[in-house]
């Protein structure tokens, strides 16, 4: 930051909870108290000092047991949560008023979902800061416009809250592949969603946002209207303020989408190519799919998932082609799909069916009560054949049977401008992931695989994913700059100056 003097960390190192007196940590809680003017319930408002710790754990919660509540460091629990159970613009901007006199940082989160920890790793830089944090995962509504095909959302809303309601009019928006992943922080960071190849990343499909900047007013952004604040909040809105509500630009799932619900996601057939191949076929699976991603017709969408056979501890291949939108359908997708079919037939396949599955199908649930130790990243186009071998030599390294990692279809051109970057290029997402046994060794083999592998494919890596990182070290000050390319990092800093220069949100190291 380009900034002498950080007016929030002269006000911090005075009024943080660390040093505030028990008089004025006295006057930040009734600052607090719900009334017509701070229009929360005592529910919705949690403590750190409060003598009811499992309710303010509670708040804490997080989808991943990589780090549980009651293990975050000192540094990485609030003084105070908000969880809005409604759409409460009001309350949410008195609260960051509050905060910002009290000396106090601000950070969101839509759900904490995966590695999910940055809304409270990464929420301030000093130990002697603290923080609110707002919760808005209860706000979760999903309003469709069929004849506009547009849509507003609120950010607690998750990837099958959006995808369900907008495919009852035949339309759809390329959301996550996760059905329990929020789409605050999909839409913010990115979001590489079912369709993406053909229409974009999510955040070439928002094309307004509600938010609350840190002056605690809410301010609408869109191509015309703050235009500086449109371009960062897509790809790096975590910085920047409190998104309350997306407007999203859908487009059809079937070729006749209608102003009334008459579909749903377990009726919209979808057409895929869907194979397993064991470890011996590894090799020339990468090869096929080196050469056939990047001249697939864009209407495809082509993965590898990497995984284990649980019983047999056998590392395996996933390949799976899905027209994700199957309103673009055409000969040249079904003849892609039929190559996809004669090339898999002349080697050993595990199992193998090329028949359509749903649009339900293709949106997976994922795992609970368990360890994410996550980071993603993005490879240069086209993949370089050494790049290849380095992912299954490291595949056969996992310790758990329970640990993932992903190569997504690459060679696309996005069709808006934002700061989600590295244009075109393919998505690496790895997923160490296994049940905690109590034993910390158990928990340091898995990060080490995860860490180790980072280190092996560091040749080719052009950035990373923001949605998918390791948890932040406090002493970490690149910490972001890694996910941005170098010029739209520079926009970033530019637009953070503009509207938050006292640091209120998230910084950028």
């Amino acid at each position: 930051m380009k900034i002498a003097i950080c007016i929030l960390s002269v006000v911090a190192a005075v009024a943080s909870a660390a040093t505030m007196n028990p008089a004025t940590q006295e006057q930040f809680t009734r600052a607090f108290t719900p009334s017509p003017s701070f229009p929360f319930t005592s529910s919705e408002i949690q403590f750190r000092t409060q003598s009811n710790k499992d309710a303010y754990y509670g708040a804490l919660k997080t989808f991943n047991n990589l780090i549980l509540p009651r293990e975050f460091p000192a540094t990485a629990l609030p003084l105070a949560i908000i969880t809005p159970s409604q759409a409460n613009n009001q309350g949410i901007e008195k609260a960051v008023k509050v905060a910002r006199e009290y000396g106090l940082r601000v950070s969101a989160r839509s759900g904490g979902y995966m590695s999910g920890y940055s809304a409270n790793m990464a929420a301030i830089d000093r130990e002697e800061e603290d923080f609110l944090l707002v919760d808005l995962s209860k706000l979760r509504k999903v309003v469709v416009d069929p004849k506009k095909r547009t849509a507003t959302a609120e950010p607690g809303a998750t990837g099958a809250d959006l995808a369900h309601e907008v495919i009852k009019y035949g339309l759809a928006f390329p959301s996550p592949h996760s059905s329990r992943v929020t789409i605050g922080g999909f839409l913010l960071q990115g979001g590489m969603g079912i369709g993406s190849r053909l229409y974009g990343a999510g955040v070439d499909n928002v094309i307004g946002v509600d938010i609350i900047t840190a002056s605690g007013k809410t301010v609408f952004a869109d191509a015309r209207t703050n235009r500086d604040l449109f371009f960062a909040i897509r790809g790096g809105g975590q910085f920047f303020g409190i998104v309350t509500r997306f407007h999203l630009r859908l487009t059809p799932m079937v070729k006749t989408p209608t102003l009334t619900p008459s579909y749903n996601a377990s009726t919209v057939q979808v057409d895929q190519v869907f194979a397993i191949f064991d470890r011996p076929q590894a090799n020339d699976l990468l090869s096929f799919y080196s050469k056939f991603d990047p001249t697939a017709p864009r209407a495809l969408e082509n993965k590898i998932v990497f995984v284990v056979d649980p019983p047999t501890n056998n590392k395996q291949y996933l390949f799976a082609s899905v027209s994700a939108v199957p309103f673009n359908s055409s000969t040249q997708v079904a003849q892609a799909q039929d190559k996809i079919t004669q090339w898999y037939k002349s080697i050993p396949t595990n199992f193998a069916t090329s028949d359509p599955t749903t649009y339900h199908g293709v949106v997976h649930a994922g795992q609970t009560r368990i360890s994410y130790y996550a980071e993603d990243l993005w490879f240069p186009t086209p993949l370089d054949p050494r790049l290849l071998q380095v992912l299954i030599d490291q595949w056969d390294k996992v310790p758990s049977a329970l640990s993932s990692m992903a190569l997504n279809t690459g060679t696309w051109k996005a069709p808006t401008r934002s700061a989600l970057g590295f244009d075109p290029s393919y998505s690496f997402c790895i997923y160490s992931t296994w049940k905690r046994n109590g034993t910390a060794a158990w928990d340091q083999e898995n990060k080490r695989w995860l860490d180790e592998t980072v280190k092996a494919l560091k040749p080719w890596t052009l950035g990373f994913y923001a949605n998918e990182l390791r948890p932040k070290k406090l002493e970490d000050k690149d910490y972001w700059r890694k996910c941005y390319e170098k010029d739209t990092f520079e926009i970033l800093e530019v637009t953070k100056n503009r509207w938050d220069p006292e640091n209120i949100f998230k910084s950028l190291q």
